[in-house]
């Protein structure tokens, strides 16, 4: 495959309204931090807190999307239709957009939530599907913004696909499993199935879902189809509200599994 240059002088792109809501962007990261610093200092760090977890996470979600501006993944996503016009009589097209949301419903609506652990907590449905929608979008513009970063070496496109599972594999292990499921997510993973989740989950998802982007730049159709998986996930794990009572001890054996 030849290379992609999709991101090719979109750096900061998108409609003209958008540097103004990067401004309030900014503002918000900055007074998420300024009440993550007061939160903090008042809190056990053993103790798994639900506000905490929310700021921490939105604090993250502010990064990412200056990111993906940055990079020029907002912008392209912003300024493409999410589905291009003629995608409808293109067959191959049907087919592996068929297939990406067969593998998202099968992946992340059956078998993602039966290997993991809810340990009684309450459902609180809407909190979850917002903090389930900007995780979702804020994972999709960051794989995005890693590929721009990767186009910008003008390898062919498989070996960007390449490179960005790898990159993947390492964030997820370190930031992933190492931060995020330990101090924003609560504990939800169950050992004996971590493993079953990436083979028949995850991977699955990751490899088809970059072939659609790869072959047809279809950027909207990534994030979409990311906002599903991860929304699905966060009520799966029934992901708790900021102000859910709800405090156990902090373990990052939790993490890995039980």
């Amino acid at each position: 495959m030849s290379p992609t240059d999709y991101f090719a002088g979109a750096a900061f792109g998108g409609p003209a309204w958008l540097r103004w809501v990067m401004l309030a962007v900014v503002l918000l990261g900055l007074v998420l931090g300024a009440l993550f610093f007061a939160g903090r200092a008042g809190h056990d760090p053993g103790i798994y807190s639900p506000r905490l977890a929310w700021i921490r996470a939105w604090i993250y979600y502010c990064f990412v999307i200056l990111f993906s501006w940055v990079s020029g993944a907002l912008g392209f996503v912003l300024s493409n239709p999410l589905v291009a016009p003629g995608r409808s009589t293109d067959m191959l097209w049907v087919v592996l957009v068929s297939l990406c949301w067969l593998i998202a419903v099968w992946g992340y609506g059956y078998w993602w939530p039966r290997g993991t652990l809810t340990h009684g907590r309450r459902l609180y449905l809407l909190p979850a599907l917002l903090h389930g929608a900007m995780w979702g979008i804020c994972a999709g513009l960051l794989y995005l913004s890693l590929y721009a970063m990767l186009e910008q070496f003008a390898f062919p496109a498989i070996v960007n696909a390449l490179l960005l599972v790898g990159i993947l594999s390492v964030y997820n292990l370190n930031y992933q499993v190492g931060w995020w499921d330990i101090f924003v997510s609560p504990p939800h993973n169950l050992r004996a199935t971590n493993n079953g989740k990436v083979a028949l989950a995850h991977q699955p998802f990751l490899i088809v879902t970059l072939t659609l982007f790869i072959v047809y730049g279809d950027a909207g159709m990534y994030v979409l189809l990311t906002v599903f998986a991860l929304t699905c996930s966060a009520i799966a794990m029934r992901f708790p509200a900021p102000w859910a009572d709800y405090s156990p001890a902090v373990s990052r054996a939790t993490a890995m599994g039980e």
